[in-house]
């Protein structure tokens, strides 16, 4: 593991981009082809070369010193600012590289963050009792926009071990949710939901870029959501994100690109925009877009910010709006609470809690994490403490995983199933 790239894992939430060739609701990760073995093999040897250097790095930095999340900054700055250093890094994917202090993370697991999109199910139960097929589309999508209202935290969740497991039920009518570490190196998260409206389901396996001050996140992996009453399936390709200033200046995130969101029967969709914001702000969260059908006529069309609301109005073919149609407010972003220190959601807090669980959580449940738990309740020093232990323990896995494969990394343990 590398601690210069994890410094700019800060992102979370990351949406999956579908696979074509995926279809149903059960999840299957398989990491066992031998193109996957070859990348593997390769990867794992320019991985232990940067580990290596990155560890070479450290040990020239006065990180045992800092007790702030702006001390360590200030100290990971003195390498960041040496081009010299910065060109080792530069455009590697930095997803599984060294863990970073307690004081820049948040007390939540990286499969809690997955759980956030569950805050707004009303809208897929929406989308199931509608009668209109493009109604029903752009409800989904409003869903699949909604998290995206707590993706502009900028602590980092903790990186789940290998078979750690998030459970959630008593959500709206009746959603239950479970997610599982499928693979840890590199990191695959599986996920299902469901209630008796629609069926959810995600592989997630983001990849990353480190730009020196910025980190590009490429969400990789696949989205499937369902509807009960209509029998549609629905697939999901998110934009990717951008952290910027890791160590220079207020670190924020920003997304942009293409959302699309496809009825995977008729070839109906929805296509929006995500702006990049622009100087001083401009066009900061914003986009828009149009539901249209297989034929690329336009039937709604749908604007908004990301982390804000999603509205929708009526429009023409060529994707005007009609003459005095209304517009409908979709999706609105609760409150947040106030100065929260981690500027999480009630929701958020939501996931730390076994008040709606039908039975105890799981022993691989994120919440019985002692370092996760420890953080929550601002012990600071037995969070460190356990957070150390497990750091270790990890490491002496990837070891023993290591001699196991042989030259290449072993990913048996990366097929898993999850219905």
């Amino acid at each position: 593991m590398n601690w210069l790239a994890e410094v700019g894992n800060l992102l979370v939430g990351e949406p999956a981009v579908p696979s074509k060739e995926e279809q149903g609701n059960s999840i299957q990760v398989f990491a066992t082809s031998s193109s996957s073995e070859k990348c593997s093999e390769e990867g794992t040897e320019g991985a232990a070369a940067l580990v290596n250097s990155a560890e070479d790095d450290l040990a020239s930095l006065n990180l045992g010193c800092t007790d702030s999340r702006d001390g360590y900054l200030a100290e990971v700055s003195k390498v960041l600012l040496q081009p010299s250093k910065v060109s080792k890094y530069m455009g590697m994917d930095v997803t599984s590289l060294m863990s970073v202090p307690l004081f820049i993370m948040e007390p939540f697991s990286m499969l809690q963050k997955m759980a956030e999109i569950m805050e707004y199910t009303q809208l897929l139960d929406d989308a199931d009792k509608s009668d209109d097929r493009f109604e029903r589309l752009a409800l989904v999508a409003a869903f699949l926009v909604s998290p995206f209202g707590a993706a502009e935290r900028t602590w980092k969740p903790f990186n789940p071990l290998l078979g750690e497991t998030f459970e959630l039920e008593g959500l709206g009518s009746g959603v239950r949710f479970m997610a599982e570490q499928v693979c840890e190196q590199p990191p695959v998260s599986a996920a299902h939901a469901e209630n008796e409206h629609f069926t959810y389901d995600i592989v997630s396996a983001p990849a990353t870029k480190f730009q020196g001050n910025s980190l590009e996140m490429y969400p990789k992996g696949r989205t499937r959501i369902g509807l009960r009453r209509s029998g549609e399936v629905f697939s999901h390709v998110p934009p990717q994100a951008k952290v910027h200033n890791l160590v220079l200046g207020r670190t924020w995130v920003d997304s942009y690109g293409s959302f699309l969101v496809t009825n995977t029967a008729s070839g109906d969709k929805v296509a929006l925009e995500f702006k990049p914001c622009g100087w001083f702000g401009a066009g900061q969260h914003e986009f828009d877009g149009h539901v249209v059908d297989a034929e690329g006529n336009a039937k709604f069309a749908m604007s908004g910010k990301w982390n804000s609301h999603v509205d929708m109005c009526a429009c023409n073919p060529d994707g005007t709006p009609a003459a005095d149609a209304p517009l409908r407010r979709l999706w609105t972003c609760a409150a947040k609470p106030e100065e929260d220190h981690y500027g999480c959601t009630h929701f958020a807090w939501h996931l730390n809690s076994t008040k709606y669980l039908s039975r105890p959580p799981l022993a691989s449940d994120s919440r019985r994490r002692a370092d996760r738990q420890a953080l929550q309740e601002r012990k600071m020093t037995e969070a460190a403490a356990a957070k150390q232990a497990i750091d270790t323990q990890q490491q002496e896995q990837h070891k023993v995983g290591g001699r196991r494969g042989g030259k290449g990394r072993d990913h048996s343990c990366c097929r898993r199933t999850v219905v």
